[in-house]
């Protein structure tokens, strides 16, 4: 049974309408956004612990402090709506992220970099939220809010700032549990603690078109949009996400040793990192506990399991040469034929917990034919590399969002995970990463059908 959170518990509030929408709206989910990265931000304990840096191939945590203010004042500044930055020096310190490739390319790219004292950090977010709201409250809002709008800029700094909360909760899950303070209210979900039978089901084919219409009235980032028209074939796909149960015997079974499972890229990477087991299982006795956001607790068996690429493939060839990740097509079509729009509204995304829940816990509205978390709980690696949809066309105020990673370097994932909110938790959005990242990610495996069934 799900537990029920009424005390201090973050939710996200509702994606603004691009017609129907007003100042308070937009000042609302403004301040939503702010309020779940600082919430965040603040579990952190002691100032020196902003300065850690958790993943190797990402930067200090002080970084995306101040990260995403910057980049509400350089877009807002862009479109005319601020006249002059806060803090020169920060707006361009904090002002571009990393993906590196390797440690060594992190370390050489900021080599010289003087991190400023945290609490001007803080004081600078103090200012930037302050000259945010007074652009909402004091600008006169002309509907509807299109992609020319000066308003554009603030939607795309109020969704990249949601983008950032998912980001940072990764960082923060790799800090030791005793430097961090769990905000009162933020529970996990339950786990019931058996395996469920994940049967393969059969997806009838279809025609789906891919990208989000230009005239759609929720904000959409640049590699949203586009056209792509493609005709699925039917196919078989696992009805839940890979549970913790299934992988663990996996792991059991040697297949983090047996090079069979692994390319030559994937084996080297196991080999150089010494990789034996997915990166939130702690080994405990003679299995695992789980590292949750911000403690670690036991392992909880159905939920599904958070594994890069590379992993997640390794799986899929353990089970067989016929056994592989979905495309997006497939992932698109199978999310028209296990769901009705108007009625499947419960999923694990907007932080209904800080954790996975257990596949199956949120059925689709077809639960004869259709998967489970196709949205939610977590992201879902694809076979597909990025890719842009053809039409598209990068958008002038951040050129730089998705067109550089279109280089068949970064693998696909759509459908969101539980810290999945704002627009990003629309089915439209196109996720990616390398493919040795981590992210609150998982999934399913499929397989071709054979003649005409």
């Amino acid at each position: 049974m799900a537990l029920v959170l009424t005390i201090n518990k973050l939710t996200s509030t509702q994606v603004p309408t691009l017609n129907d929408c007003s100042s308070q709206n937009l000042l609302n989910y403004f301040e939503n956004s702010w309020e779940l990265e600082e919430t965040l931000m603040k579990s952190l304990v002691e100032k020196e612990t902003f300065y850690f840096n958790p993943d190797p191939l990402r930067n200090r945590i002080i970084f995306y402090l101040g990260h995403s203010a910057v980049f509400f004042i350089n877009k807002l500044i862009g479109v005319g709506l601020i006249k002059a930055g806060i803090n020169s020096q920060y707006e361009t310190l904090f002002e571009v992220g990393v993906d590196p490739q390797t440690p060594t390319e992190l370390d050489a790219a900021m080599q010289g970099v003087s991190w400023p004292d945290v609490e001007k950090v803080w004081q600078y977010r103090d200012k930037a939220r302050e000259a945010i709201a007074k652009v909402i409250q004091n600008t006169p809002l002309d509907l509807p809010i299109h992609q020319q709008h000066p308003f554009w800029a603030l939607l795309m700094g109020i969704e990249h700032s949601r983008i950032h909360f998912e980001t940072s909760s990764m960082l923060v899950r790799q800090l030791p549990t005793d430097r961090l303070k769990r905000p009162q209210g933020w529970n996990y979900a339950p786990s019931k603690g058996k395996i469920p039978n994940n049967e393969m089901r059969r997806v009838p084919s279809g025609v789906v078109k891919l990208g989000k219409p230009k005239d759609d009235l929720t904000y959409g980032w640049d590699s949203e949009y586009g056209d792509r028209t493609v005709e699925v074939k039917p196919f078989l796909a696992s009805q839940y996400l890979i549970t913790n149960g299934e992988y663990l015997k996996f792991v059991q079974a040697g297949g983090y040793n047996n090079p069979d499972y692994w390319n030559a890229e994937s084996w080297d990477w196991k080999q150089l990192y010494n990789v034996q087991h997915p990166k939130f299982w702690i080994p405990f006795q003679d299995g695992y506990r789980y590292r949750a956001t911000f403690d670690e607790i036991d392992l909880p068996l159905d939920w599904p399991v958070e594994v890069n690429y590379y992993e997640a493939i390794a799986f899929c060839r353990s089970q067989g040469s016929e056994i592989r990740l979905m495309t997006e097509a497939e992932w698109n079509q199978a999310l028209l034929t296990s769901e009705d729009k108007h009625l499947s509204t419960k999923y694990n995304l907007n932080l209904q917990f800080i954790s996975p829940s257990p596949v199956g816990m949120f059925k689709p509205a077809n639960t004869a034919s259709g998967l489970y978390d196709l949205r939610g709980n977590l992201w879902e690696w694809l076979g597909d590399t990025f890719n842009a949809l053809p039409g598209f066309q990068p958008h002038p105020l951040y050129e730089d969002q998705a067109a550089p990673f279109f280089d068949g370097k970064h693998q696909m994932m759509l459908g969101g995970s539980w810290a999945t909110n704002g627009s990003m938790a629309l089915p439209t959005y196109r996720n990616w990463f390398r493919p040795y990242f981590y992210q609150h990610a998982g999934f399913r495996i499929a397989q071709d059908l054979k003649g005409d069934c």
